[in-house]
């Protein structure tokens, strides 16, 4: 007990470590599955840490699960970390992203990037995943996936 008594510092600088190792050996992990996925399919963007609240249509309110999104050149791709759901939307299926702060009819009290898109089956889907720097996010999305770009909001004219 003298050991941490007087040292109490340590304890705190062991357990900080211990969690820096911890998200180390986490994303080596997440990483590693990502380049035994997809090989050399070049990731556009890559965020870790990121909550998806589900679809829309699923009953009941928003779960949430973390795990990380992937942009890829023709479609988006999450995974939780420990449930192990895997979702991917294919890019000619993205109707529209934007900011929300909504998901089922739900306050979240935080900025979401919500993704409409249609199913195999033509039905209408939105997800609703909180990531780092939203806007980015929309962005990259939007120029990879749906093709659109500045020139394309209303009232910009053409280079």
């Amino acid at each position: 007990m003298t050991l941490f008594g007087n040292n109490g510092w340590l304890v705190i600088a062991l357990a900080f470590f211990g969690v820096i190792l911890y998200i180390s050996i986490v994303r080596w992990r997440d990483r590693k599955w990502i380049k035994e996925k997809f090989g050399d399919r070049k990731v556009l963007a890559m965020s870790f840490g990121v909550n998806y609240f589900g679809k829309a249509t699923e009953p009941g309110r928003p779960r949430k699960s973390s795990g990380f999104l992937l942009l890829l050149s023709d479609r988006l791709f999450y995974r939780s970390r420990l449930r192990g759901l895997e979702l991917e939307i294919p890019g000619d299926r993205i109707v529209r992203v934007y900011h929300d702060r909504h998901h089922k009819g739900e306050n979240l009290h935080q900025s979401v990037v919500k993704v409409d898109f249609y199913t195999q089956k033509k039905e209408k889907e939105s997800v609703a995943f909180k990531v780092p720097y939203p806007p980015q996010w929309i962005q990259a999305i939007e120029t990879t996936l749906t093709g659109k770009n500045e020139q394309d909001e209303p009232g910009s004219s053409p280079p």
